[in-house]
């Protein structure tokens, strides 16, 4: 501001000045001192103009180089700032002509070089590359003003040049010519373009360094700059690609710094974004949140609108890919990235000889460029369309040995689509070409397929081979072979499709499938499908006890045939909703039981619009997005059937969008859907009564709208309680006690006294410790006929406990049955009115009540081993043994590593006349492993370390699996029990006719006599 005033005094004292006589000295007063406060106050304005666009304050650098020109509206130096704000504004086209204006009057070297860069960056941002150098020297008239032997900037520049253009050799000649100038050690661009080359040519710790010598600089002048911040991010993440690096700032905190200091700065968002995007367990925001803030600020940045196609290309959204490149077809139509989007989008589109003339003319002046290739098969990847991906990532490679990029993609695809062996090699290229280049994708999956190479073995049956650690392979053998046998046949029937070969992992630890399926460990997932590859968490990992193999395996092995049908054509969102629908239609046990989350998402209208599906996936909304898809499925099969939804399968496998597709099949819109799927959903949610979990931004769009006067309409004052009685909730809910109170001050002055408002008082009287007067609230709520789930669990404990008031058993089980009625099934176990209910009954000696609502929380709940067991045993005792087998089916399907479980199950089987699959049973008691089963281990270790209440001899499953090997004792068979075994063996197989099964056991027994 200072210099403002200064520089506008100074230039009215010129205008209005008296002429001074040419005979006097040139003193402080003279014109040459004059001109030179004038020139240098100029200069600093300018300054101050460009330091205000580099950070984002673009309005107010603006109006400095609008006052500057008015005074001179031919100043080379202040019309190049103007351009590079109109640039970072994304104005090209006036970018562009202020930049040519400042080229036609430059006259110093000074001029021709801020103007010279401004136009070659605007030619180089529109796709014009091959222009620059013609075009600059045209408007330079001849004279030469780019010395990249002196200063990094042209060097970097005309690398620029080279590698947008194709000429990777030459890009990297130019390069190395800026890597080795000298900047001054106050001199942070010229620091910065040096650090670029030498990124550029691979010498990654001397950028390192001359990057953390520019921010010294820049920090001694003109303060943090964001540009040098997001180079030194953008190098560590290149470097380290998310692997941890001691002493070194994180690429992600390095973006955020930049952006707190130029809160839409371009490259910072970009990098932000391709961060997000790689590293799955980046959630603080979205991707897609990142790039729409870029957006929203800078509608025409090409660098934004090209990551938006290839993001939406990725996800299947073929509509907005085609609207983004048309618009990227006005700015930028030159622009090899475009160009190769075009390319990739014809070939998703099954337009085979327009990929093949794009890449031919993109490749005809750049034949040793590869990134075009590499660019379409990291597309086909992310839409695992891997082995299409590998001949384009296969060419890329010939092309260019060094691309590291595509060495890892071409891993990734090989191993994906059934060659680990081959994958395993590419990484390991990757890995050379890397030079020095690390990369947390890379490691890991490396890592994980040498381990498997190590200690995994094979074994193939039919189409289906099956990779396991040896240890345990007996057992996985006897159930997952003939069930994936089994779900093969019956999903190719259904589907009209029968799948090639297919290659099933089963990972021990979660980890290792974690990295093995995405990469980086913390995949919230059991199970992935590449098409032919399904990878799934074994039986054994530390989730043991709690989810269900088999629920799993037929998930995923419909996806083996939903890829193939499709050719890996079809959104992600259509094979996991259809593999969601597959697990109910098989077992209604198997239901996600989402539904809570589904009644938050209606009520604050966050259903997933079918548009944006696909990108659930990506997201820490991903097991929403597995449900929604499922629930999407079995509407449209309700509606229409089976058979459209294969259709919808072979329309994607024909290239056709989302749009094209649901008209072909449906003839509908994806808009009519969702208009559909909100009617479905209040189906699915009728009769569930418990408060949704509101979000912020539902109340903030309430309060906006709403009075504290009630209107005089009785339907409006109704919904005009219920918005308030919402805001009341949801501020309680969020910790604001004040803003719900004043909400119920606003009902109470209305004489609004609901059920829904007093479950909500005597929640708040609970939270401020009134018990009495929120066991009274309650029960009045509840008198009126108000149902809440989360209400009647509390009052039921505090009538249960006597708490404020008389005990009574009684009102706590009618509370309870009430929360079952209001919301079966409930998917919190903690919260769960079957078990509290199940402990009252079983208290008061009703073993028979407790078991049967025991039952039916297990219908609920596939994953609840404890639970089936518990249940199983009670029909046992009540000579019911079809009921308990089929309960122990459904444990083995949880953990099928128990003794206990095996010899139960054999007994009732041979109990039914059930002799093949009795001596199955038998069997498989005695080929447990000892050391896996936490039914028969001790822990041996220091006391202290287990978890409070653990007893060391009856340690729950999901504890065994923290505990390590050397510390827990086994109970391993004694010979008596093993010989048992063997004749129960002998003796079903025989009843059963197979003799040459009876035959083993007896030979096995009798060795096993003879070494005694």
């Amino acid at each position: 501001m200072s210099l403002r005033l200064g520089l506008t005094a100074l230039l009215g004292a010129l205008s209005t000045a008296p002429a001074v006589s040419a005979a006097l000295p040139a003193t402080a007063a003279s014109p040459v001192f004059q001109d030179e406060d004038l020139a240098a106050l100029v200069a600093a304005e300018r300054a101050e103009a460009d330091l205000l666009r580099r950070r984002g304050r673009l309005a107010d650098a603006l109006e400095i180089t609008d006052d500057l020109l008015d005074e001179d509206d031919e100043d080379p130096l202040t019309l190049a700032v103007r351009g590079r704000v109109r640039l970072d504004r994304g104005e090209l086209g006036r970018a562009e002509r202020t930049a040519t204006e400042a080229m036609e009057l430059a006259e110093t070297d000074e001029e021709r070089r801020a103007a010279g860069h401004l136009l070659a960056e605007v030619l180089l941002r529109t796709g014009r590359a091959s222009e620059v150098l013609s075009v600059l020297e045209e408007l330079a008239g001849g004279e030469p003003f780019l010395v990249p032997g002196e200063r990094p900037e042209d060097a970097w520049l005309l690398a620029s040049v080279r590698d947008a253009v194709g000429d990777r050799a030459g890009a990297e000649r130019m390069a190395r010519s800026g890597a080795a100038t000298d900047p001054d050690a106050s001199d942070w661009p010229g620091l910065l373009a040096r650090a670029k080359c030498q990124r550029r040519i691979g010498m990654l710790e001397a950028a390192s360094r001359t990057l953390v010598a520019a921010d010294r600089a820049s920090r001694a002048g003109p303060g943090e700059e964001p540009d040098v911040l997001v180079e030194l991010a953008d190098l560590y993440f290149e470097s380290e690609r998310e692997v941890e690096a001691p002493g070194k700032r994180s690429a992600g905190r390095l973006y955020r710094d930049a952006l707190e200091i130029h809160p839409t700065h371009e490259a910072a968002l970009l990098g932000q974004f391709t961060l997000h995007r790689f590293n799955r367990r980046r959630m603080s925001k979205s991707p897609e949140a990142i790039l729409g803030e870029l957006l929203k600020a800078v509608p025409n940045s090409v660098e934004g609108l090209v990551a938006r196609a290839a993001s939406d290309l990725e996800d299947g959204k073929l509509v907005e890919v085609r609207a983004t490149l048309a618009r990227l077809d006005e700015l930028a139509p030159g622009r090899r990235d475009v160009r190769t989007l075009h390319a990739a989008l014809a070939w998703v589109e099954h337009d085979r000889e327009r990929t093949a003339e794009i890449l031919e003319e993109l490749l005809r002046d750049a034949p040793l460029d590869g990134r075009p290739e590499r660019e379409i098969g990291g597309h086909l990847s992310e839409l695992y369309r891997f082995a299409e991906a590998v001949d384009f990532l296969r060419a890329a490679v010939e092309r260019d040995p060094g691309d590291y990029e595509a060495w890892t993609l071409l891993g990734e695809c090989l191993a994906n689509s059934g060659d680990e062996k081959g994958g395993l090699e590419a990484l390991t290229q990757a890995n050379e070409a890397a030079r020095g280049r690390r990369d947390a994708y890379r490691r890991n999956l490396t890592l994980v397929l040498e381990r498997m190479e190590r200690a995994y073995v094979t074994e193939s049956y039919g189409s289906l081979s099956f990779a396991w650690r040896p240890d345990a392979a007996e057992v996985l053998r006897t159930y997952l072979v003939p069930y994936y046998q089994k779900a093969r046949e019956e999903l190719s029937q259904r589907y009209g499709f029968t799948p090639g070969a297919t290659t099933i992992s089963v990972f021990r630890r979660h980890k290792d499938f974690s990295v093995r399926s995405v990469g980086f460990e913390g995949f919230p997932a059991l199970g992935v499908c590449f098409g032919p590859v399904v990878t799934a968490v074994s039986p054994l990992s530390r989730l043991r006890g709690s989810f269900s193999w088999a629920r799993t395996g037929f998930h995923e092995f419909s996806h083996v045939v939903h890829l193939g049908l499709s050719n890996n054509r079809c959104p992600r969102w259509i094979t996991e909703g259809l593999a969601t629908w597959e697990e109910i239609e098989k077992n209604p046990t198997w239901t996600r039981n989402m539904r809570r989350d589904l009644l938050d998402a209606k009520a604050n209208g966050d259903l997933i619009p079918l548009r944006e599906l696909n990108r659930a996936f990506r997201g820490p909304r991903i097991l929403f997005g597995y449900y929604q898809g499922g629930l999407l499925c079995e509407m449209l099969i309700d509606e229409h059937g089976f058979p459209p939804m294969v259709a919808l399968l072979r329309a994607f496998d024909l290239g056709a969008d989302l749009d094209q597709a649901f008209r072909s099949v449906f003839d509908v819109t994806p808009e009519e859907v969702d208009a559909a799927f909100q009617e479905f959903v209040d189906g699915k949610l009728a009769g569930l009564q418990i408060e949704p979990r509101w979000a912020d931004r539902t109340l903030r769009r309430l309060q906006l709208r709403l009075s504290t006067d009630p209107p005089a309409d009785e339907a409006a004052r109704a919904g005009w309680a219920e918005d308030w009685s919402t805001v009341a909730w949801g501020s309680f809910q969020q910790g604001r006690s004040i803003d719900a109170e004043r909400a119920l001050e606003v009902l109470e002055a209305a004489g609004v006294d609901t059920p829904r408002v007093l479950f909500l008082r005597g929640q708040m009287a609970a939270t401020e410790g009134s018990m009495a007067l929120a066991r009274r609230t309650w029960e009045r709520a509840v008198k009126a006929g108000g149902r809440e789930y989360r209400s009647l669990l509390a009052l039921s404990q505090l009538q249960l406990g006597g708490v404020a008031g008389a005990r009574d058993a009684d009102a706590a089980e009618t509370c309870l049955r009430l929360a079952i009625e209001a919301f079966p099934g409930f998917g919190e176990g903690a919260g769960s009115a079957e078990k509290m209910l199940s402990e009252l009954l079983r208290v008061n000696g009703d073993l028979d009540g407790a078991m049967e609502l025991m039952e039916e929380w297990a219908r609920w709940n596939a994953g609840d081993y404890d639970v089936r067991m518990d249940v199983a045993a009670w029909h046992l005792e009540n000579d019911r043994d079809e009921a308990a087998v089929r309960l122990f089916e459904e444990a083995n399907e949880v953990d099928m590593f128990r003794r206990d479980l095996h010899l139960a199950w054999a007994e009732a089987l041979e109990r039914l006349g059930r002799m093949d699959e009795a001596a199955r049973e038998y069997g498989v008691t005695l080929a447990v492993p000892a050391a896996f089963d936490p039914d028969h281990l001790t822990y041996v270790g220091p006391p202290g370390d287990l978890p409070p209440g653990v007893d060391p001899a009856n340690l729950p499953a999901e504890v065994v699996g923290r505990i390590p090997e050397e510390l827990l004792e086994p109970a391993h068979l004694t010979e008596e029990e093993q010989l048992e075994l063997l004749d129960a063996v002998a003796r079903c197989a025989a009843a059963a006719g197979d003799d040459e099964r009876a035959a083993e056991a007896r030979a096995r027994a009798d060795e096993l006599r003879s070494d005694g």
